[in-house]
């Protein structure tokens, strides 16, 4: 079954992300969706357009002491296929972003998950951790809510596989949840199969009242 993405990361987000200033957890979900939405990828390349036309009329600036690292490590993070058109997507796990397979792997089954509570999983992956950058992996069955948690700030979710629904919609592989401190939001797995997600945070997770 193919399913066209209806959730996408806040423009601002995505503006972040163009300019390089995005954290690369944050970065490594966002170029994950743009392999498939060319919705995006269009929006990403005038942001891109946007940029080198501001740049082009600014007064040359001596390079702070590691910038050019810093544009090496975002350059990285961009798959090439990042801006192309976006792939059938086919409900299934073998259809995880190339972006994220240095950090997966290509088989979600590869996957080492630990318990969390009944019906729920999770997997922290590993990344080159910049302060305060998190990715965790979770894996929920049917109708289980994902868990009620805490985190300092910031929150990205991508959907790889199975679906999830909250208070703004239905949620398919490939789709974006974006969160902050000020929004409160607990999602219910609306497949028949459980929900794979990944999440993005810019402190460590915290479930709460796991029983």
């Amino acid at each position: 079954r193919t399913h066209y993405m209806k959730h996408h990361p806040d423009p601002a987000t995505l503006i972040s992300y163009s300019s390089g200033s995005l954290p690369s957890n944050f970065s490594i979900l966002v170029s994950s969706h743009l392999e498939k939405c060319s919705e995006c990828s269009k929006n990403l390349h005038i942001g891109i357009e946007m940029g080198g036309l501001v740049l082009d009329k600014l007064k040359e600036e001596k390079l702070s002491e590691g910038a050019f690292d810093k544009f090496l490590n975002f350059a990285r993070n961009i798959n090439h296929q990042t801006l192309s058109m976006p792939k059938n997507l086919d409900n299934n796990i073998s259809n995880i972003p190339s972006v994220l397979h240095h950090y997966i792997g290509k088989n979600i089954s590869d996957i080492k998950w630990k318990f969390v509570a009944p019906g729920i999983k999770k997997h922290e992956v590993g990344i080159d951790k910049e302060t305060n950058s998190y990715l965790t992996m979770l894996k929920i069955n049917p109708k289980k809510k994902i868990p009620e948690h805490g985190h300092s700030g910031n929150e990205i979710t991508l959907v790889i596989d199975g679906s999830f629904k909250d208070e703004h919609g239905q949620y398919y592989p490939g789709d974006i949840s974006e969160h902050d401190t000020s929004t409160h939001h607990q999602p219910v797995v609306s497949s028949k199969d459980p929900c794979i997600c990944i999440i993005a945070t810019d402190g460590p997770l915290v479930f709460n009242n796991f029983f």
